[in-house]
């Protein structure tokens, strides 16, 4: 009796799994016309595909890798680490502390220590960002 020691079927190494952990990617508006590209955030709910623009994005908080993208009024888990997502955004994002990116186009008011945003949660700076943030933030405002 032969016995068969071939490696298996290769082309079953090489099938792309789709998955929803994979599920950040920047995606172009949609506008015909329009050459510019809208960075936004592919996420998973209830299984289909969401895009959220990163405009509507008012935080992203890192948790190991995964982060916590926050809306005006939803959360959702993507499986990238909070720099990754950073990254893949627009230059409105601020990283203040460890673990939180702010959207600085949804800041509602800022303290010394700490932010408000428009969805209400309140973002703490660390203290070791806390002079580099007010600066950049005092920036921001006087060129708008």
């Amino acid at each position: 009796m032969k016995v068969n020691n071939a490696m298996p079927d290769q082309s079953m190494k090489n099938q792309s799994v789709l998955s929803p952990m994979k599920n950040l990617s920047i995606m172009s508006s949609g506008v015909a016309g329009e050459t510019k590209n809208v960075p936004a955030i592919t996420v998973y709910k209830f299984g289909k595909a969401i895009s959220v623009k990163s405009s509507d994005i008012t935080c992203l908080e890192g948790v190991g890798n995964y982060t916590f993208v926050y809306t005006r009024h939803e959360k959702h888990l993507v499986s990238k680490c909070l720099k990754e997502v950073q990254d893949e955004l627009s230059s409105d994002f601020l990283r203040i502390h460890k673990s939180y990116s702010i959207n600085a186009r949804h800041i509602t008011s800022r303290w010394p220590d700490y932010i408000h945003l428009s969805c209400g949660k309140v973002i703490p700076i660390a203290r070791r960002r806390v002079r580099e943030t007010h600066e950049i933030l005092g920036r921001m405002a006087l060129s708008a």
